[in-house]
């Protein structure tokens, strides 16, 4: 099956002040929120979805990426995350994969396992459900696969508009996770602190 890993990096990193995905964590953790998305995709078709040419962050986050790295460029990622769904849908269906497996950025505890358990139930059904890891505590986490069928809906997105919309619309096939890491978010400063 011909799966597109696609790494959602467009975002402005606004309850932080700083550019969490280009910023080592710490002394004792040089590599960044952004790199470890790449490691955990590393070896499939991936795309990074960037901000724009234009933006502050653009340079610092193309900057991470290894020169065979493909990425592409989100223009008004500043109004959503919608926007960047939007375009790596587009690329998916122009690339005719069977899906596009979505990956966050700001999730630093996805690993390759993650992704290959979450590809294995998606090749499982054929490619035709929705396929979502769960954690233990039974919050959905990523990655998140969908079949192309649904890309083409992407387009109804708007705003901050997410993935949830077409889960209701379509279901979702579930796959538990051994730890909580694929729920994992860093949004706040807080969080950040916590890494």
């Amino acid at each position: 099956m011909k799966l597109l890993i696609g790494i959602c990096a467009a975002g402005k990193s606004r309850r932080m002040g700083f550019d969490k995905l280009a910023t080592p964590p710490s002394l004792h953790s040089p590599d960044t929120l952004l790199s470890r998305a790449v490691t955990a995709a590393h070896g499939r078709d991936t795309i990074v979805a960037l901000p724009a040419e234009t933006h502050p962050y653009f340079l610092g986050r193309r900057a991470l990426l290894r020169p065979h790295d493909p990425y592409l460029s989100v223009e008004d990622a500043d109004q959503g995350i919608a926007n960047t769904l939007k375009t790596l849908a587009r690329h998916a269906i122009q690339k005719n994969c069977d899906g596009l497996a979505i990956l966050m950025a700001d999730m630093p505890f996805v690993t390759a396992s993650h992704l290959d358990t979450v590809v294995n139930l998606f090749e499982t059904f054929g490619g035709s459900r929705i396929v979502r890891a769960e954690c233990p505590s039974g919050r959905e986490g990523y990655p998140v696969i969908v079949p192309s069928a649904v890309l083409p809906e992407f387009e109804r997105l708007s705003g901050e508009d997410g993935l949830q919309k077409l889960i209701e619309i379509h279901g979702v096939k579930r796959v538990l996770m051994p730890s909580e890491a694929p729920c994992m978010q860093v949004n706040t400063p807080e969080d950040w602190q916590q890494m």
